[in-house]
């Protein structure tokens, strides 16, 4: 991902401004020194080497993590300070694995190296907000757009178009700056923001594929998952109307 950034220099008598561009790739984040090692496969099974290798590498992408869920909780803070009706009703974390990030570049025929991990992978670090109502989403999704050291990089509504299991979701790749080691850094983070009503869908799915029931049964649940969402989604919709009603009053 690069930044175009504008500067105006004087030459002679004559302001001249011209465009250049940032880059924001995350490859300057590895450390380098004499005990750095970039295979993950072989961090993953270092034991003595793994804290010294690793722990810079996680703490930056915790930074990171931490740093989001403060410009969240700013956003909780300004609407309770308003007396308005929070849009947020509470905020997960989660902090990838070395073994879970091996895995992710395995299944994305990568290579296997730190490098190609922390330019390729952006869910590293993953931070989930959950809402009271759909409408909420978007407040927070612009709430956070609306903040010019915030770069998005990716958006996937699939509460507008959910999965074929009905999965609904709002996805953004942020990159957010951290001051780590010394300078500036834009790491990615992965934000998900859903309303309860699709969180407790998801953490039922969830919960299915964990006991692997899809294969023991022999019975694809697809179309049964995709109901059960479509009739959360309305009963949430309605929910909502009622809520919208009060709210004028």
């Amino acid at each position: 991902m690069k930044k175009t950034t504008k500067e105006t220099i004087n030459i002679g008598a004559n302001d001249v401004t011209y465009e250049h561009e940032e880059s924001m790739e995350v490859g300057g984040l590895i450390p380098i020194g004499n005990t750095y090692v970039d295979s993950m496969e072989q961090i993953v099974n270092m034991k003595d080497q793994f804290s010294q290798t690793m722990d810079p590498i996680l703490c930056m992408y915790n930074a990171a993590m931490n740093a989001t869920t403060a410009r969240l909780d700013i956003i909780k803070d300004e609407f309770r300070f308003r007396n308005l009706r929070c849009p947020i009703h509470h905020i997960d974390t989660r902090l990838k694995s070395a073994e879970s990030i091996l895995g992710k570049l395995q299944k994305k025929d990568l290579d296997l190296t730190l490098t190609v991990a922390c330019n390729n992978i952006y869910d590293i670090a993953g931070v989930r907000v959950v809402t009271p109502y759909v409408k909420d989403i978007y407040v927070v999704r612009d709430r956070i757009e609306a903040q010019d050291d915030i770069y998005i990089m990716e958006e996937k509504d699939y509460v507008e178009t959910p999965k074929r299991n009905g999965y609904r979701s709002l996805h953004l790749i942020i990159r957010i700056p951290v001051y780590f080691m010394g300078k500036k850094q834009l790491v990615p983070v992965e934000l998900q923001i859903r309303s309860l009503a699709m969180d407790l869908w998801a953490s039922l799915e969830h919960d299915l594929k964990y006991k692997n029931l899809y294969k023991e049964s022999g019975i694809d649940f697809t179309a049964k998952l995709y109901e059960c969402s479509r009739l959360i989604y309305e009963a949430e919709d309605q929910m909502e109307k009622i809520n919208d009603l009060l709210e004028d009053e």
